[in-house]
């Protein structure tokens, strides 16, 4: 097997129990997170009564170790949306009752650091894997900077059990190169922990209706199917399965589903990812989760959902997107999780995301 190599690369694997058993993560609850009351103490060990979908306000790494800790459940699919290694800081424009300021709500830098930032994603990729249930499907979203990259190190860590690579091709998006062809794609690498994964086949409209070869499994192979006097029988088909590229849109601001947040991606690419590797009552986990399209796709899909992000206006984007679709549906509850320093009571304390705050991509 051809495996990557970068400069103090860390064998994660002889480390983990160390990481995991060695380390205090004493996470919270913080009650009526859209108020002002603070927090309680996470109840430890697993959910005994009923399941409440998670979202943690903390570091990935720290949370995917709790969660091994914890063994709170296995996950059926995890979708990862993690920093491209594109060399600049995402910041956006906030606009609240004190005015209009400027903040950061992701570092994609790394100094130029690659060998950095493959170590970063093998160690979370890693722990990733161990949380994966055996049926579980892993979707690692990427575009051309690292991807070719990072598909060694998932070869390695799954053992070769690559599914697909899945091209987003996104027609909607401006570019202004000129000595280089539009970059107008993302690929979105899918692993498996097995051979048994969920895999669920979805078809969408043709263009215009079809007229195939009917064909019909004579054991197993497939064949033309025939009439009683032998002439092949022909069918009109208006769908098709979907293949691995998919023509999906880049959000934009005209969209109701529109946040601000510089990394959303469209709901229909998360709802299809969704369709595609689980079913109904499943557990569904983005560690990189931003704007939380993934943790709504799961909702609205009667998927069960863990999600995290270390910035504070992601879980206050998340916050509100949740409030507003359980006013307009009739949600799962969930609980929010942190591990409490002062800072973070200082948010609390000033009724952060209880606040009406307008975000926006700043160019």
């Amino acid at each position: 097997m051809v495996r990557l190599e970068w400069e103090n690369k860390e064998k994660i694997s002889e480390n983990l129990e160390n990481l995991i058993n060695n380390s205090e993560y004493k996470f919270e609850k913080i009650k009526d997170p859209l108020g002002i009351r603070i927090s309680e103490s996470l109840n430890q060990g697993k959910n005994s009564d009923s399941w409440r979908n998670k979202l943690f306000w903390d570091d990935n790494l720290s949370v995917l170790c709790y969660l091994l800790k914890k063994n709170i459940g296995q996950i059926d699919l995890i979708y990862i949306d993690p920093p491209f290694f594109s060399g600049s800081d995402y910041i956006i424009k906030i606009e609240d009752s004190k005015g209009s300021s400027d903040s950061l709500a992701y570092k994609d830098r790394w100094s130029n650091n690659f060998d950095a930032y493959l170590q970063m994603l093998y160690e979370r990729l890693f722990l990733i894997k161990q949380l994966l249930s055996n049926r579980g499907l892993l979707f690692v979203h990427l575009d051309w900077h690292a991807s070719h990259y990072v598909k060694t190190i998932l070869d390695e860590l799954f053992e070769n059990r690559f599914v697909n690579n899945i091209v987003w091709y996104y027609y909607n998006k401006y570019s202004s190169g000129k000595k280089i062809l539009p970059r107008a794609h993302d690929d979105i690498l899918v692993y498996s922990k097995s051979d048994n994964y969920t895999f669920n086949e979805i078809r969408e409209p043709r263009k215009r209706p079809r007229k195939q070869l009917k064909r019909t499994n004579v054991n197993g192979v497939l064949k033309n199917a025939k009439d009683k006097n032998g002439k092949v029988i022909y069918r009109v088909v208006k769908d098709k399965k979907i293949d691995d590229v998919w023509k999906i849109p880049c959000m934009q601001p005209a969209s109701k589903e529109w946040t601000g947040y510089p990394t959303q991606k469209h709901h229909e690419l998360l709802e299809r990812i969704v369709k595609l590797g689980s079913n109904e009552g499943d557990l569904i986990a983005d560690f990189f989760c931003g704007s939380g399209t993934t943790l709504l796709a799961a909702e609205k899909l009667n998927r069960r959902w863990i999600g995290c992000d270390n910035n504070k206006y992601s879980i206050h984007i998340i916050l509100k997107r949740l409030d507003t679709f359980q006013k307009d549906l009739n949600a799962h509850p969930y609980d929010l999780f942190t591990r409490m320093t002062q800072e973070k009571k200082e948010v609390l304390k000033t009724g952060f995301f209880a606040e009406e705050i307008l975000i926006k991509s700043k160019k």
